[in-house]
C-alpha cells in the first residue's frame, strides 16, 4: 500500500493580513508555519497614506497655529518683519509637494522601524521564555500586526479630524489626543505625561493582545510571559512617544 503524499499547506498573504483583523488565531497559526509580511506591508502602508491625506488640513492648521503662537511669543521672531511672517503662514498652510513625497518617506521609515522594534522584543521574549519562534516569523508576525495599530488607526484619526473639522486642531499634541484612549480623557495634559497617556489608545491596546497572542500561538511562550511582553511593548512605545512630546513640547 503506497503512503498518500500529503499537500503542503498553502496560505495567502492578503487572507493572512486581513485574519489578523478578523481572526487573529488563524492568522498566527498560518505565520507560524509559513511565515511573509509582503501584503501587509503594503496594507499598512496604503491605510496610512489614506490616514495621512485624510488628516491633511488638520495637521496643516495646526501647523500654522503652532507657527502663529510662536511668532508671537518667541524672541527668536521679534526681528522679523510682518512681511517675512506671513510667508512662514502661507508655506506652512500649503506645503509643497516635496514636504508631501518626504510624508510619505517617512510613513514607510516608521512602519518598518516600528516592526522591527517590535520583533525584536518579541524575540526577547521568546528567548526568555524559551519559545520556538524565530525572527523572520517574529517580523512577520510584527508586519502583520503593524495593519490595524498603525493603518487602521491612520485612517481613524483621519476620519476624526474631519468630523471634527480642521479648525479644532492647533497643535501636535492636538492631534496626538484625538484617538480614542488615555490622551482624549487628559486633553490639556501636554509633556512626557500627555505623550504617554495619548500613546495608549484602542489600537495601542490592540496591539497588546495581537503581540500576546503571536507569542503564545508562533513561539508558543506561556500566556502570563506573552502577556508580561506585550505590557512592556505598551509601555516603553508610550515613553518614547512622551519622550518625544516632552522634546518637542506638545
Amino acid at each position: 500500500m503506497g503512503v498518500q503524499a500529503v499537500e503542503p499547506r498553502k496560505a495567502n498573504g492578503l487572507a493572512t493580513a486581513l485574519n489578523v483583523i478578523a481572526s487573529p488565531k488563524e492568522a498566527f497559526e498560518t505565520l507560524r508555519d509559513i511565515p511573509m509580511w509582503g501584503w501587509a506591508f503594503i496594507i499598512a502602508i496604503v491605510l496610512g497614506l489614506i490616514g495621512m491625506l485624510l488628516e491633511g488640513p488638520a495637521s496643516r492648521h495646526a501647523s500654522v497655529a503652532f507657527l502663529a503662537h510662536m511668532q508671537q511669543t518667541n524672541p527668536t521672531f521679534a526681528a522679523m518683519s510682518d512681511a517675512v511672517k506671513q510667508k512662514q503662514l502661507h508655506d506652512a498652510a500649503n506645503p509643497p509637494a516635496w514636504q508631501q513625497i518626504f510624508g510619505f518617506v517617512t510613513l514607510i521609515c516608521v512602519t518598518l522601524i516600528t516592526a522591527l522594534l517590535n520583533a525584536v522584543l518579541l524575540l526577547i521574549g521568546n528567548a526568555i521564555g524559551r519559545g520556538q519562534a524565530d525572527f523572520k516569523r517574529l517580523w512577520c508576525a510584527s508586519m502583520n500586526i503593524a495593519v490595524p495599530t498603525i493603518g487602521i488607526a491612520a485612517v481613524v484619526l483621519g476620519l476624526i479630524t474631519l468630523l471634527r473639522g480642521a479648525d479644532s486642531f492647533n497643535s501636535i499634541g492636538d492631534l496626538a489626543h484625538a484617538l480614542p484612549g488615555l490622551g482624549m480623557l487628559a486633553p490639556g495634559i501636554t509633556g512626557l505625561l500627555g505623550g504617554f497617556l495619548s500613546a495608549i489608545t484602542i489600537f495601542s491596546i490592540w496591539g497588546l493582545f495581537l503581540n500576546a497572542g503571536a507569542l503564545q500561538i508562533i513561539a508558543r511562550t506561556s500566556k502570563g510571559l506573552a502577556y508580561g511582553v506585550a505590557i512592556v511593548i505598551l509601555v516603553l512605545g508610550a515613553l518614547m512617544q512622551g519622550a518625544s512630546a516632552a522634546l518637542f513640547h506638545f
